[in-house]
């Protein structure tokens, strides 16, 4: 990893910065098509509007040199699986190319563990092109690892697998469990 870029800025993306994710997610689908259950063409005729919706629904944050332009995205998504409502799944990953190896994908991945932690979530989830050695390597260093379950092929014919990491306990989950006796 290279140095990280002078003055890091992490923040949650909202509704007024609706144009700036449109431009970072029409990147990531025209380059990285391969990396992302969505398409270019999916995204690419719809109104601004709903990009805003999106962030709003959603936890995505971004990295950058400079608050307000995104260098790199990622999401936190809940709620995914009813009968796992303690696992969030990681999801729409992307760092441009100029600034892979200067910590952005790290320092999101961190900050999306502590969001997720802090909303009682236990474990982070995604799912990854099997063959997507530098995203992996992101993952694992993220502290995810392969389940192990049976890799698939996803809907754009990308074998993918799934990787999973343990949040480390909250204090406070601890306390609200001893309280409800659980």
């Amino acid at each position: 990893m290279r140095a990280p870029p002078p003055r890091l800025h992490l923040w949650r993306m909202r509704a007024r910065d609706a144009r700036a994710w449109r431009a970072i997610r029409l990147e990531a689908l025209a380059s990285a098509p391969e990396a992302f259950g969505a398409s270019h063409d999916d995204w690419a005729g719809r109104p601004l509007e709903d990009f805003a919706e999106r962030l709003e629904a959603s936890q995505l944050w971004a990295a950058g040199r400079i608050a307000g332009q995104p260098d790199a995205v990622a999401a936190l998504e809940d709620n995914l699986s009813p009968a796992e409502p303690d696992l969030g799944w990681i999801m729409s990953v992307y760092v441009r190319p100029a600034m892979r190896g200067y910590g952005l994908g790290d320092a999101l991945l961190a900050r999306l563990a502590g969001v997720a932690a802090r909303r009682g979530m236990t474990r982070l989830g995604l799912h990854v092109g099997r063959d997507n050695h530098p995203a992996r390597a992101l993952y694992s260093r993220g502290g995810f690892i392969e389940t192990g379950a049976p890799p698939f092929v996803n809907e754009r014919g990308v074998t993918e697998i799934e990787m999973r990491m343990m949040l480390p306990r909250s204090r406070l989950r601890d306390l609200m469990r001893a309280i409800r006796g659980t």
